[in-house]
């Protein structure tokens, strides 16, 4: 069922509004002379959209520009992408060197999108709606943390009060983290105790009204956060705490086939695309402009390469003319190829117009439980759960199971086959980061900050490039200097390098 005319009802208010603004499909404007009210149930749709669009997609729909505005670019620090060499790129964009001004969106759009979900848990609350107060309590905890991962310490509690403080202050990373177990705690507590409430039902775009996969998707959004500190041995006490409510609550986790992903009916309609797709080809698939500006980076293709792994295929197409050769450059290079000597972006990323927006898949959830089972935090076989987790991203970009076997059945093939791997850690978290090409850049940046993985990720090979590291966060945007001055004064000097987030190292 198509949610386009769901979605577009509503209002479009000041405090509550999609970050694309009240334009086209994802907007929650129906008639911009006559405001009402949405209720919580219609609102749903749009915020769940944005999230979609806010974690893999480029630009705004609708917004004209082609400008970087979200996590596009950690596909190149991740070695999965490079530009063009058909394209002139700032030096600030290839040597990490960049200023506030950089990717500003990220927080932006973060904030705006907040302030939906947390209408629709004050709108669920008034009118008794507990299954949709669950939906946005957790969605909220998904924003809020991605938040804390990228700058480190952020307005919390003061944050999304409107014009009641519009200088909201400071909360420390690991205070937000830990209140964010605890809504998530109370969501689950409105989502398990809901029988006979309203269910949002197909307005859910992303589980459809199934109350177990949003259970299920606290769960494993509870235990990202606490693999996120694992490095941190005075957090061991919370984490084992954590840990032993998660197994008390026997929700489980994200399984096989169990992908968090929306998809509001996406279609080949002007702004109406996936966000992701939209972002590369135009209406009935002609090339954009941003189809030339991205390329294959030879890191990621050289590793599918030398693991012989099918996948390549997916993230990657052949060279212009040719059936089975890929080529690509490193990040920064000062020779990069002319588009007709490198690989375009696959088609296990690019799928097809109507693709569904991933916002935590199947295989991202099964490579955490085989790293917690590694760790010895959950029960299970961590080898499974890792050859599990390798077949859902086979199939997740197109591929078949089959491939995915013979893949990782491969003897003597260390970071592939399980008994090969001297280091299981790293095989899983290099398996993990062979899965997010394109799709998650952000958390392939994450296992990297948390454990240097994989390690021979390289460094941007620009010779301006005066530190050889690839940077632990972004800065706080410049509307944060111009307008809540004080507050983020008291944050320090912030440098890109150093000013770690609370559970690095």
């Amino acid at each position: 069922m198509r949610l386009i005319k769901y979605i577009k009802a509503g209002l479009c208010a000041s405090l509550f509004m999609a970050v694309v603004g009240c334009n086209d499909y994802l907007d929650i404007n129906n008639n911009p002379n006559q405001v009402t009210t949405a209720t919580p149930q219609l609102a749903l749709p749009s915020a769940l959209a944005t999230t979609g669009w806010y974690l893999s997609g480029n630009v705004p729909p609708g917004s004209g520009t082609t400008a970087n505005t979200n996590f596009y670019f950690l596909n190149l620090w991740m070695g999965y992408w490079n530009w063009s060499g058909n394209y002139s790129i700032a030096t600030s964009d290839k040597n990490y060197q960049f200023t506030q001004g950089f990717n500003n969106s990220i927080w932006s759009s973060a904030y705006l999108n907040l302030s939906n979900y947390n209408y629709i848990e004050n709108q669920a609350t008034t009118l008794n709606q507990p299954i949709l107060r669950g939906m946005a309590k957790i969605m909220k905890a998904l924003h809020f943390h991605i938040l804390v991962d990228t700058y480190g310490d952020v307005p919390y509690r003061s944050a999304l009060q409107g014009t009641t403080n519009i200088l909201p202050s400071y909360e420390s990373g690991q205070v937000i983290y830990e209140d964010l177990f605890k809504q998530i705690d109370s969501a689950m507590v409105f989502l398990n105790n809901s029988e006979g409430t309203l269910n949002p039902g197909a307005n859910d775009i992303m589980f459809g009204g199934d109350v177990s996969k949003w259970l299920k998707f606290g769960n494993t959004l509870k235990l990202r956060m606490l693999l996120r500190q694992s490095e941190k041995p005075e957090r061991a006490q919370f984490i084992q705490s954590q840990l032993a409510i998660i197994n008390a609550s026997g929700y489980g986790f994200l399984g096989p086939r169990e992908n968090a992903s929306v998809n509001p009916g996406y279609s080949n309609s002007q702004n109406q695309q996936n966000p992701l797709y939209g972002a590369f080809y135009a209406i009935n698939g002609n090339p954009t402009t941003l189809n030339n500006q991205y390329k294959g980076n030879l890191y990621g293709i050289t590793f599918y390469q030398q693991t012989n792994d099918p996948r390549l295929n997916a993230y990657y197409r052949p060279v212009a003319g040719t059936t089975s050769q890929f080529n690509g450059t490193y990040f920064g290079t000062t020779d990069p190829l002319v588009n007709s000597q490198v690989s375009d972006i696959g088609p296990g990323v690019l799928q097809n117009v109507s693709q569904s927006s991933p916002v935590l898949q199947s295989h991202e959830s099964l490579f955490m439980q085989s790293e917690a089972a590694q760790r010895g935090w959950i029960q299970g076989d961590p080898k499974a759960l890792y050859q599990s987790a390798i077949t859902e991203s086979f199939l997740n970009v197109g591929r078949t199971a089959a491939e995915a076997t013979t893949y990782y059945a491969q003897p003597g093939v260390a970071d592939v086959n399980w008994e090969a791997s001297p280091n299981k850690l790293e095989a899983i978290i290099t398996q993990k980061w062979a899965s997010e090409n394109g799709t998650a850049p952000f958390e392939a940046w994450s296992d990297y900050r948390r454990l240097g993985l994989p390690a021979t990720i390289p460094i941007s090979q620009d010779p301006s490039t005066t530190v050889r590291q690839i940077p632990v966060r972004l800065l706080y945007p410049t509307s944060e200097y111009s307008n809540n001055a004080t507050n983020v004064a008291a944050q320090g000097t912030i440098n890109q390098f150093t000013s770690k987030i609370f559970w690095m190292k």
